[in-house]
């Protein structure tokens, strides 16, 4: 992120930052704990067991179980049992009535030793409040086991641990890729299986399918690793754990703190998060503001794949001018649909891109001091993905119009100490509001709110760049990019 002020102070966190598609490894994060999705104690899954474990046999003719399946009697003996979330983490994708899997639930986390994994919850009947993008704590109870007598016995609970390579590339149950989900089968029904280990000690199964790194945890052996780990305390000069600036802004700087009379945000900053497939997402060095845009295509599908999110924290509050920059001839998207979460409220900004030269201006909000306020742009315009339309993610202005204490309101965009890359022309696409109060998010697949609370982004764990609320020692974005995914949460639509 660039911010370009004469006066405001810079706060930058450096973080160590990998492509999604491959794990997240951390070396300084302090780890959170995990526990059993099922049974009255977090450190046992009793009076449940584990029937097939992860590489147990269970129906040959279908290869190794990759899921582990906890009941504790026969028929529907465990019909009603509380499903629990594992660990803190990010609600990426429910799927309601998948066939004999009944409602399908997926949570990302960010471990401190394996990255970016998911927990997987399925034959359950799932909790009515839950949605994509949004956060759940630890133990927090997301459904519970339901009758699956119509397919086979006993009614239980299939959970998996998988990372990021195996929720991304399968395989993927019986229609289930066609129809956008990431829902593995269960079992392998490839070639086979590999045993591996990570550095961490972390025991996985690698499906033998052509594709490298699929690779489903032992599941008991993994939460059993991290039973008795703890989080950090507000105060304690650590931001760790699910601790943000928001909530304790002692342990947890901003990733920047814009000042009074306003500052610039750029994408190639650690206050914007890029989310979804790495793969989709291109970068260009030589145009835009400060000489660098990323872009994607966009698409007609109602699940989110790729997204930005700018994350906002003010040193005061006021009222102020937002504007994106939109470099000439970078876009074709006649649909950009600008996000903002400004001072508690939503509204969306739409704004022809293809027409963009310069800032273009998008509306002027009343923002709070401090954070849980930022700007989200997706990927899924409703142009579809076969036209090729780009959507453009790059500079970001804010500019006080109000006037400051003991300062003067000018209107005037802030003076920079950097340059633009490509002039300061001022004039840009009309821009067309449609506002949206609702304070959860902006769409049904993927809400939240990077910051401060909330469905979220969000996060997170996309991108190489991670977002403002992302903390120094953690290697994974903010919690709140943690949004709010999941939007990438089903197979994506640009590979049709």
């Amino acid at each position: 992120m660039m911010m370009s002020t004469q006066s405001s102070p810079r706060w930058v966190v450096t973080l160590a930052a990998t492509l999604l598609a491959t794990a997240l490894p951390s070396t300084s994060a302090e780890a959170c704990p995990w526990a059993y999705p099922i049974g009255d104690s977090a450190v046992s899954p009793a009076p449940l067991f584990n029937g097939h474990p992860v590489g147990g046999g269970n129906l040959p003719n279908l290869g190794v179980h990759l899921g582990a399946d906890y009941w504790s009697g026969g028929g529907c003996t465990d019909l009603g049992q509380t499903v629990y979330a594992v660990a803190d983490g990010e609600i990426v994708e429910i799927v309601d009535g998948l066939g004999s899997y009944l409602d399908v639930v997926v949570i990302r986390h960010e471990d401190a030793s394996a990255g970016t994994v998911y927990s997987m919850y399925g034959h359950i009947s799932r909790e009515a409040g839950l949605a994509e993008g949004q956060l759940v704590d630890y133990r927090q109870p997301i459904g519970f086991i339901d009758d699956v007598l119509a397919y086979f016995s006993p009614c239980h609970l299939h959970f998996e641990i998988l990372n990021e390579q195996a929720y991304q590339q399968g395989p993927f149950c019986n229609g289930c890729a066609a129809a956008g989900f990431h829902v593995s089968p269960g079992y392998d029904q490839q070639a086979g299986v590999v045993a591996g280990m990570d550095p961490s000690g972390d025991t996985w199964l690698d499906v033998d399918d052509g594709i490298a790194d699929n690779r489903w945890y032992h599941t008991d052996a993994f939460i059993d690793a991290r039973l008795d780990a703890t989080c950090g305390e507000c105060g304690d000069g650590i931001c760790e754990g699910n601790e943000t600036y928001d909530e304790c802004p002692a342990d947890c700087p901003p990733c920047a703190l814009i000042p009074p009379e306003g500052g610039t945000l750029d994408e190639t900053g650690a206050c914007f998060f890029a989310g979804g497939d790495p793969t989709y997402w291109n970068v260009d060095n030589d145009t835009g503001f400060e000489s660098s845009l990323r872009w994607t295509h966009t698409t007609d599908s109602t699940i989110v794949d790729n997204y930005g999110i700018w994350s906002l924290a003010f040193a005061e509050a006021g009222q102020y001018r937002l504007e994106a920059w939109i470099e000439p001839g970078s876009a074709d998207t006649e649909l950009a649909s600008y996000q903002v979460r400004h001072a508690g409220a939503m509204d969306t900004v739409v704004v022809d891109q293809s027409a963009g030269d310069g800032w273009v201006t998008l509306a002027e909000y009343e923002f709070a001091a401090e954070g849980d306020q930022w700007i989200r742009l997706d990927d899924n315009t409703g142009e579809a993905f076969s036209t090729m339309t780009r959507i453009v993610f790059d500079g970001i202005r804010l500019t006080r119009l109000d006037p400051t204490p003991g300062g003067s309101e000018s209107g005037e965009p802030p003076p920079a100490t950097t340059s633009s890359g490509s002039g300061a022309d001022e004039s840009g696409a009309p821009a067309t509001t449609d506002d949206a109060t609702d304070e959860g998010g902006s769409n049904a697949t993927d809400t939240g709110s990077p910051g401060g609370g909330g469905p979220a982004l969000p996060g997170a764990r996309e991108s190489e760049d991670f977002g403002c609320t992302c903390h120094e020692n953690r290697s994974a974005p903010p919690w709140w990019a943690l949004l709010l995914l999941p939007a990438f949460r089903r197979r994506r639509s640009k590979r049709a």
